[in-house]
């Protein structure tokens, strides 16, 4: 779902609202917060680019005669409440995004829920051989051997590992810390792009990062870092160059983040032995994503 406009009347926004109820554009006008105006969400993602088309439109010439639209019955303006109850106020789309915005999604929860269980199955990634089995390669041959004789699955499975040799307490953190931005990232992706965006950008972002960090560094590395980075490029950019998609970021979270990204180059204590190159192919693709797709929006062409 999408902010799609805004109104200072509310004659204007009932005259574009009806207009795409006759499009079959489902979307919901509702009054901003202090009563300043008005705002029209649109539900369906894939409705947002025809929506924002015709709102443009509108801006320029709202006396087009194709906005003409009868409206149900007449109402003066500031009477969006009794038009609530009248159906102007389909979804309570605003709310309802409000209402929803720290919950992660079903794909973001089950990510969670299968790297806790790998975590404790592996013994809190204390189990060596176990974890061997999924590593993107046991050999540090630059071939990728086993992906090329079947074993497919060793190009991602990296990411549901977590944990350090010989140090539970380094192992918690680690997963801590993938699972807490996991669910804050990952989060809102999933519920303002959709489960199929959201999946296919996992697995570009997965494919991407563990691919670079074996590449430069060899095959002996695990975790959702370079997946996590990925979905806070993404987020990042979104936030500086298409702000009206919805997404958040503190931006004390961003400065947190990208020096701990340049910190981990730096191998300097506690920060020696992370896969920065996983770091840096999730966030590279990150960018370029949110980059690419906040180009799109600006240029009115189709976005994901």
């Amino acid at each position: 779902m999408r902010k799609v406009g805004d109104f200072k009347l509310e004659k204007e926004a009932l005259v574009f609202w009806s207009f795409l109820s006759k499009e079959k554009i489902d979307s919901s006008l509702e009054e901003k917060e202090g009563g300043e105006g008005y705002e029209i969400w649109i539900s369906d993602e894939d409705q947002i680019n025809l929506a924002s088309l015709h709102y443009q439109e509108f801006l320029k010439n709202h006396d087009d005669p194709k906005f003409k639209v009868k409206l149900k019955d007449k109402r003066k303006q500031g009477s969006l409440p009794e038009s609530k109850k009248s159906g102007f106020r389909q979804y309570n789309l605003g709310d309802k995004w409000r209402s929803q915005e720290k919950s992660p999604g079903l794909v973001t929860l089950a990510l969670i829920i299968s790297s806790v269980a790998v975590f404790l199955i592996s013994g809190m990634g204390q189990n060596t051989d176990f974890i061997s089995l999924f590593l993107i390669s046991s050999k540090n041959d630059g071939q990728l051997t086993e992906f090329f004789a079947g074993e497919i699955w060793r190009v991602f499975t990296p990411i549901f590992f977590h944990g350090t040799p010989n140090s539970i307490s380094s192992s918690l953190l680690h997963i801590m810390f993938n699972m807490y931005w996991l669910h804050h990232f990952g989060g809102q992706i999933e519920r303002l792009k959709g489960q199929k965006f959201f999946i296919t950008f996992l697995i570009i972002t997965a494919l991407s990062s563990n691919l670079l960090q074996y590449f430069v560094s060899g095959p002996f590395f695990v975790g959702m870092s370079g997946v996590v980075y990925g979905l806070f490029g993404y987020i990042w950019v979104k936030t500086r160059l298409d702000p009206a998609d919805g997404f958040q970021l503190d931006s004390f979270v961003a400065v947190v983040l990208f020096a701990f990204f340049l910190l981990g180059f730096s191998g300097v204590g506690a920060f020696g032995g992370i896969a920065n190159w996983a770091h840096a192919g999730g966030l590279i693709v990150g960018l370029g994503w949110g980059y690419g797709s906040a180009f799109k929006w600006n240029l009115g062409g189709k976005k994901n």
